[in-house]
């Protein structure tokens, strides 16, 4: 049970960051190409160059919140296979 809680709370913080950051350059490139500056603050296509800022820098809680989550997944797995302990394969 440690073992499989532990992968989802590893894996899927990680997903989730890469998603919403795919989504956000999404709109970026979107803007890029239709001749726009892309206020990242606001999160809309403007017609004046913006400050550039991180994504870190806007979401840095989420971003935070997340990477804790895959550490304790990474400390369930670790966990769950100290329980499990060592199989050998049957013969």
């Amino acid at each position: 049970m440690w073992l499989r809680l532990g992968s989802l709370l590893f894996a899927v913080p990680g997903i989730l960051l890469l998603t919403l950051y795919g989504i956000e350059m999404s709109a970026v490139a979107d803007c890029s190409q239709s001749g726009g500056f892309y206020d990242f603050i606001n999160g809309v296509c403007a017609d004046q160059e913006q400050v550039r800022t991180s994504y870190y820098q806007r979401h840095s809680t989420l971003v935070n919140l997340m990477m804790l989550l895959s550490v304790i997944g990474t400390f369930a797995m670790v966990w769950g296979m100290l329980i499990k302990g060592t199989t050998r394969p049957a013969e």
